[in-house]
């Protein structure tokens, strides 16, 4: 909760901005950036209750798949709180002339797409491991 204090001062700042475009514009950008927050903050948690399933060798479990799904969600969420950077981003790009700064936020917005679809293949193969482990323990 503390890396969130800042950020008040950050929105307020953004939207009186006279570079920051329209209010709309800075609007989204500061909720996409609470929204990316908050999903972070419960991705966390939600990965330490996987870390601490995995700790106490529970790691095939139904339990572990349903975390993993919440992760990738969480991640999903985080995903679309970026890209509610975008308007602002290209308002500042059209002003200031620098296609690199769109570059880079579509870099940066690629980064929770990329993870959501590696979370997404983890979690097929943890379940198909999961179902092979239940088989296994049929016939033993």
């Amino acid at each position: 909760m503390m890396a969130a204090m800042p950020f008040p001062q950050l929105s307020f700042a953004i939207l009186v901005s006279p570079v920051a475009g329209t209010f709309f514009q800075a609007l989204t950008f500061v909720a996409g950036l609470y929204l990316l927050i908050v999903a972070f903050l419960v991705a966390a948690f939600f990965a330490e209750r996987l870390l601490l399933v995995i700790d106490r060798q529970q790691a095939f479990s139904d339990q572990a798949v349903h975390l993993l799904a919440t992760i990738k969600w969480c991640v999903c969420v985080m995903a679309v709180g970026a890209l509610m950077w975008l308007p602002l981003i290209y308002s500042v790009t059209q002003q200031e002339d620098a296609p690199g700064i769109m570059v880079i936020a579509l870099g940066i917005i690629a980064i929770p797409v990329i993870i959501a679809v590696f979370l997404a293949v983890l979690q097929r193969l943890w379940a198909s491991a999961l179902d092979y482990k239940r088989e296994n323990d049929l016939t033993i």
